[in-house]
């Protein structure tokens, strides 16, 4: 049970990853034809990074009050609802630009900022113990590899089609994620113990990062990767 459920979380989060870069695509295409301004496209990164941000403050409160398998099925779930509502509103309104752009854009990046930890906190609960540096450099060398093969294809696919159609392709990507989020199986653990205080929750993962040099630097790696992302495809959108 526990290798199906691994399979299903390592499926579902490599359609998520895939699915974030073709949105990302996508949008700063949007935003360009919308607004021909590189202000407005320098928007995209920032909310995204800022929102991201203030999302993973808030992450731990989630996170001890809330089965993970829920909160990280309920992200993506409102994820694809809101790239749904997103490309209704291309569809139909894609002739100017609007605050309703960002809104979408800073609602999904708070889901994405939960999401993230979720998904890497789920491991432990799915693959015994001497396997999981195994599983956790597998999961790596997929998330790589989509990061790799993802911007090449997302730029491709923008080329050939316009971005309402990444848009779309972005929406499937995230439903069959969530479909397979939902057939993780996860044994219920009942506990007496007392849920941490909000500040409590919050300190928490920031006393780790400051005393963990190893922890910090992936997080500022992970912050750094995922700002020159987004500035690289805006470059190259801008570009062709």
């Amino acid at each position: 049970m526990k290798t199906t459920s691994f399979r299903c979380l390592w499926i579902g989060q490599a359609f998520a990853n895939l699915g974030d870069i073709f949105y990302v695509v996508g949008l700063i295409s949007l935003l360009y034809t919308l607004t021909g301004s590189a202000f407005y496209l320098s928007l995209l990164p920032f909310t995204t990074t800022i929102f991201r941000f203030f999302s993973s403050l808030l992450a731990p409160l989630v996170i001890d009050r809330f089965p993970l398998k829920r909160i990280l099925v309920q992200s993506q779930w409102w994820k694809t609802i809101l790239l749904v509502c997103l490309g209704i509103y291309i569809t139909n309104f894609n002739h100017d630009f609007s605050v309703a752009v960002i809104l979408f854009i800073a609602l999904i990046s708070l889901l994405d900022g939960v999401a993230a930890p979720v998904s890497a906190a789920l491991v432990p609960q799915l693959v015994p113990k001497d396997k999981r540096m195994k599983a956790n450099g597998f999961l790596n060398v997929i998330t790589q590899t989509i990061f790799v093969a993802g911007w090449p294809l997302g730029s491709v696919l923008l080329i050939s089609t316009n971005s309402s159609f990444i848009i779309w392709l972005t929406v499937m990507l995230f439903a069959v994620s969530t479909i397979y989020t939902v057939r993780i199986e996860i044994a219920e653990q009942t506990t007496d113990s007392v849920a941490p205080t909000n500040w409590g929750s919050i300190k928490s993962g920031w006393v780790a990062i400051r005393q963990i040099p190893t922890i910090r630097t992936l997080i500022s790696i992970d912050f750094i990767t995922t700002l020159a992302s987004s500035v690289w495809v805006a470059a190259v959108s801008i570009y062709m």
